[in-house]
């Protein structure tokens, strides 16, 4: 990666490269205490000015949304960005250039770009489901599958985020079972639902659900980027397994086991390298290299929140709260590092964006965003969902 050489980013780099990479070298977890910003002139801070962008954070409150500003061990929070009113989750695409936006009453989900480390235009995709109990995007971001108990309707969106469309719909009628968990593979197409009751079927474009695998207790699961090679998590036998290329013959491969200290709800992610696992109650995580059979115990600083991919692969937000320090897992090293971020705000310039207006039109007031709650379709781009007619429930096929 090429950095800019402008003062800011060389005094980032200055604080936080010497720490960080004596903590890698050590495994131990990195604080970081910022220096007080910069200031120009007119008493603006510049310490934001041409830094990389980890990411963005959301806080508990949903109201809150900022940017995480610097390079892991020596970054800092950017100031709260403008986002609808109404908002009851916010969900982040892996690479964190856009996130869909459900609102806490209505018929519309939003989707926001970002500018850079600012919040860009919110434009509403009509049809799609407005409230899902389930959210996952495909490891590229291009696709994402949502799911709703409450409409009994699981859809596919793919075209993500410039051209969303709906690709699929399925019925609850023609489930196997009630959804738990979902991936969607790089392809769109590839879909596997892992069922309340721990199996993991593949739901076809065509035909039937095939059942692939049962667990004891299935926690978690995930596509690895670029392949049909599926990640999972079975909590019962504390281990992670690997099934292979499910479209076809679907192998299946032992990825580590006693993986032990775990509990509460379970997050599992995946990027090109490894796998890490982490759960709410527990201040233990587990890093798995997928091309070769090493283990990392992960020490965290307390028990996390989430594991939120950030915008570098093998980046994440494991903490954030108003208030309080967030933590990063950088996982890129020989060593998984875990940093805290200051819960002190580094104050921008004041930003001129152009942004969606509640009526659908443009205005230069960046502060001005849709109410996703409204009753009218508010934003841009509204993709009509086809309604197909549900079929019968069918019956899953069994392994062969």
């Amino acid at each position: 990666m090429r950095f800019d050489t402008r003062i800011p980013l060389l005094i980032l780099i200055c604080l936080g490269l010497g720490p960080l990479q004596a903590a890698q070298q050590q495994g131990q977890i990195l604080v970081h205490r910022e220096s007080p910003p910069r200031t120009d002139e007119t008493g603006n801070s510049t310490q934001g000015l041409g830094t990389p962008i980890l990411g963005f954070v959301n806080g508990a409150d949903q109201g809150e949304l900022r940017a995480l500003l610097g390079i892991p061990g020596a970054s800092a929070l950017g100031e709260p960005l403008s986002i609808p009113t109404g908002v009851m989750s916010v969900y982040f695409a892996p690479a964190q250039n856009y996130a869909l936006l459900a609102p806490t009453s209505g018929r519309f989900i939003g989707l926001m770009t970002f500018q850079g480390e600012d919040e860009g235009p919110v434009v509403t995709i009509c049809g799609a489901i407005a409230q899902p109990d389930v959210v996952v995007f495909s490891p590229n971001g291009a696709s994402a599958a949502l799911y709703s108990k409450a409409e009994e309707r699981l859809q596919v969106v793919s075209g993500l985020p410039d051209s969303p469309q709906s690709s699929r719909v399925i019925f609850g009628s023609e489930l196997p079972d009630e959804v738990r968990f979902l991936a969607v593979a790089d392809d769109g197409a590839t879909l596997v639902e892992g069922t309340v009751h721990s199996a993991l079927y593949l739901l076809p474009p065509e035909g039937s659900p095939r059942l692939l695998y049962t667990a004891g207790d299935l926690q978690g699961m995930a596509f690895a980027p670029r392949t049909t090679d599926l990640v999972a998590f079975d909590g019962e036998a504390g281990a992670a397994f690997l099934l292979q290329e499910i479209n076809g013959s679907s192998s299946y491969l032992l990825l580590a086991d006693g993986l032990t200290g775990l509990s509460g709800s379970v997050f599992l992610q995946t990027s090109s390298v490894n796998t890490v696992i982490a759960s709410t109650n527990s201040s233990i995580a587990w890093e798995i290299n997928l091309r070769n059979p090493q283990v990392q115990k992960i020490q965290l600083p307390g028990m996390p929140q989430m594991l939120q991919p950030l915008r570098t692969s093998g980046d994440y937000l494991l903490f954030y709260r108003t208030g309080l320090p967030a933590w990063i897992l950088d996982s890129n090293g020989p060593r998984a590092v875990v940093s805290l971020v200051p819960a002190r705000t580094v104050v921008r310039r004041q930003r001129n964006l152009t942004s969606m207006s509640a009526n659908g039109g443009l205005t230069g007031d960046s502060s001005e965003q849709p109410n996703l709650a409204g009753p009218s379709g508010l934003g841009a781009g509204c993709i009509a969902v086809p309604e197909p007619t549900p079929a019968p429930k069918p019956q899953p096929l069994p392994v062969n």
